[in-house]
């Protein structure tokens, strides 16, 4: 599996590289009084870190949240599972009493029906 991440790591650097090569123009960039010139790539490649980073920042608190329900779940199921176990003990325990509590009758004998005579 790392291996895989590791070209597919190689493949972006060399896509990255060719980009840059091809969009080397120079590009001048205004916002409001603010002005700038730089490579075509460059910008591209600026903007894009800046919506991914955004991204990531947005998304923190959720994923953050649903960490921390999981190990609040986690930590509950092993707490359910114990009390499982207590209360399956006492249920045998139970069973094991009424079976040594109940009298042992004897069985009772079938008699056969003695019809009355006419």
């Amino acid at each position: 599996m790392k291996i895989l991440y590791l070209v597919l790591i190689l493949i972006v650097a060399i896509f990255a590289v060719m980009f840059a090569a091809q969009n080397s123009a120079q590009i001048a960039i205004t916002f409001f009084s603010w002005s700038t010139s730089g490579s075509l790539s460059l910008v591209l490649i600026l903007t894009f870190s800046i919506g991914i980073f955004l991204g990531v920042l947005i998304m923190a608190p959720s994923v953050f949240k649903r960490s921390f329900q999981y190990s609040g779940l986690k930590r509950r199921f092993k707490r359910l599972e114990k009390e499982k176990i207590v209360l399956n003990d006492k249920v045998n325990e139970n069973k094991e009493n009424c079976a040594e509590a109940a009298p042992t009758a004897e069985p009772v004998k079938n008699k056969p029906d003695k019809k009355p005579k006419e």
